[in-house]
């Protein structure tokens, strides 16, 4: 579980980052990171969309994104915001997060 210092909570601050130009895919994941220089630890929050199913499915997703997410956390920039968006059923968080960050954290460095 993550906890409530690395969760992104507002509306705001989702759309703040979905707009931001850092992004990358994976097979089923979309990723989008924006800098925030005055946080001290990486924030995450995720979008599971209905095309993944019913609201029991996109809940377990969600539960296994937040699981790989809160594992390959020290991947990400200290000072990042992250939106994580499933987009399709089959989702393989545990190999498909840390290529995202990583990926997401080689584009930031830019």
């Amino acid at each position: 579980m993550l906890a409530a210092n690395n969760r992104l909570t507002s509306r705001d601050q989702f759309a703040r980052v979905t707009r931001s130009s850092i992004r990358s895919t994976t097979p089923t994941l979309v990723g989008y990171l924006a800098i925030e220089p005055n946080l001290s630890t990486p924030k995450i929050g995720f979008v599971v969309s209905r095309v993944v199913g019913g609201s029991v499915q996109r809940h377990r997703v969600q539960r296994q994104l937040r699981h790989a997410s809160q594992a390959a956390m020290h991947i990400l920039p200290q000072s990042s915001m992250v939106v994580v968006r499933a987009t399709k059923k089959e989702t393989n968080a545990h190999g498909e997060i840390p290529q995202l960050f990583s990926a997401l954290s080689k584009k930031a460095e830019r």
